[in-house]
């Protein structure tokens, strides 16, 4: 089932739709849960999650950081990592070449706390630059 759309403009035959279109200082004042605008100042399409703009990400390769640490056995936390992740699940977290769930960890600053220290001699690698960006 469709939904209604106020000022659409679809050309007769047109496989697109023009989405709003503005400069970050004309974002909504108020905006929704999924409001979709391509942004002029930064050349971007980005979208409202609730809580900030992000930005869709563009195809093509990424600049991945890899941090790297070592368990000793009795400590939780490590850091400093070289990026800040926004949230835990914006990043990778192995211990040795195990995958860790981000309900294993928590990130607080540069720094990484797991809920169990790694085992002693074990690599900690964290994979960095895997989300989208908050746009300002």
């Amino acid at each position: 089932m469709g939904h209604f759309v106020k000022n659409r403009r679809l050309q007769s035959g047109s496989t697109s739709v023009v989405v709003p279109v503005g400069t970050s200082s004309n974002r909504p004042d108020a905006p929704t849960y999924g409001t979709f605008r391509y942004n002029t100042s930064i050349g971007r399409l980005e979208y409202f999650n609730g809580t900030a703009y992000k930005t869709v990400s563009i195809s093509g390769e990424a600049d991945i950081i890899v941090d790297a640490f070592t368990g000793n056995g009795s400590a939780v936390t490590f850091g400093p990592m070289s990026t800040f992740p926004t949230a835990a699940d914006q990043i990778l977290v192995f211990v040795g070449s195990i995958y860790q769930s981000p309900s294993t960890y928590s990130v607080s600053n540069y720094d990484i706390t797991f809920t169990s220290a790694p085992p002693n001699t074990e690599t900690i690698n964290i994979i960095h630059n895997l989300g989208s960006t908050t746009t300002t």
